[in-house]
């Protein structure tokens, strides 16, 4: 279990940004932004982490850092 945080924990950019893009995107184009009851949106949350969660232990497998931090360290030096 820790080693999948630790996998999440090293693609926080990548997960921050994908959290917004993807995550408020699709409620966004659902409908489901605004209004929900604090169940609906902890549901939300807690399917958002799962899968961020696994597709991190997934990416882990193919490189070390995520996509967007393998960028950045590139871009910066």
């Amino acid at each position: 279990m820790a080693g999948v945080l630790v996998a999440a924990g090293r693609q926080s950019l990548t997960l921050y940004l994908a959290h917004i893009i993807i995550g408020m995107g699709v409620l966004e184009g659902l409908g489901l932004l605004g209004g929900q009851s604090a169940t609906s949106a902890a549901i939300a949350a807690l399917v958002f982490c799962a899968a961020a969660c696994i597709y991190a232990a997934l990416w882990q497998r193919v490189a070390q850092r995520g996509p967007l931090e393998a960028l950045m360290r590139r871009v910066v030096g």
